[in-house]
């Protein structure tokens, strides 16, 4: 079951049938994607870290394992998640840059 104040989303090309961004007040935490070349399943942890080196990568054997895989994963980190997400919401309210995606 998935923590209060989380959410999925539906983002990108992801059918609304299958959301795959999984939301902390506003923040994605985790995002499910399907490769198009042989169409598995995969999970990106930690969206929320600033760097790509603090992020996990992890492979799904379907959508629905890597959704129940990551309720379970943000359920057992839910109070991390949620200082981390603030203090990130802080940041940004304070207007102090904080890196995007690419590290830049």
């Amino acid at each position: 079951m998935l923590p209060p104040d989380f959410r999925w989303h539906a983002v990108g090309t992801a059918p609304f049938d299958r959301p795959n961004s999984l939301l902390l007040d506003s923040t994605e935490v985790v995002r499910l994607f399907q490769r198009v070349d042989d169409g598995t399943w995969w999970a990106t942890l930690n969206n929320h870290r600033e760097h790509l080196s603090h992020r996990t990568t992890r492979r799904c054997s379907s959508y629905e394992q890597g959704r129940a895989g990551a309720e379970l994963w943000a359920s057992r980190h839910q109070d991390r998640l949620r200082t981390e997400v603030d203090q990130r919401i802080k940041k940004v309210l304070a207007g102090k840059p904080f890196l995007m995606r690419g590290g830049t």
